[in-house]
């Protein structure tokens, strides 16, 4: 270290002077920056704890949407099974559809058969074909009603009473 020295004592005083004017002017800059020290600190606090509660806020709507979207996954679920139970009641109304179509022209065909007619309705015309069939039995239930009672007015001998 350097020694300073000094001719007079004005210029000691002078110098003393000066460095404990530096050294107040040094705490007092010292005394700022720890002030600005503790507010950066603070600030830091309170970036911190406002991550934490975003952080918080966050997992808590994570959690909210994955509760709706397994409550979204159930209802598909569910609405999934009901469309299936639906195609497979419509699939079996389709073929039970199908199947009474299928009898109500194999009807229409032997009684036309019966007839000796060829069949007259469109293949797709099943009201048609079950009207034919209707009376076809009327006309045949009328015929045997006549038979009976014509057979109930002959004797055992077959002659009319």
């Amino acid at each position: 270290m350097e020694q300073l020295q000094f001719q007079r004592v004005p210029e000691l005083v002078a110098r003393f002077e000066g460095l404990a004017d530096m050294q107040v002017a040094l705490r007092l800059t010292e005394r700022q920056r720890l002030e600005e020290l503790e507010e950066a600190r603070g600030r830091l606090q309170q970036l911190r704890d406002a991550w934490q509660d975003e952080v918080l806020r966050q997992s808590q709507q994570r959690v909210q949407l994955l509760e709706r979207l397994e409550a979204a996954r159930e209802r598909t679920l569910c609405w999934e099974s009901k469309w299936i139970q639906i195609q497979n009641t419509a699939a079996a109304k389709t073929l039970l559809l199908g199947r009474t179509r299928m009898a109500a022209l194999n009807l229409f065909q032997l009684v036309c058969q019966h007839k000796r007619q060829p069949p007259a309705l469109d293949i797709e015309d099943t009201e048609g074909q079950l009207e034919q069939v209707k009376l076809f039995i009327l006309d045949r239930s009328s015929m045997l009603t006549s038979f009976r009672r014509a057979q109930a007015s002959l004797d055992p001998a077959g002659k009319l009473r």
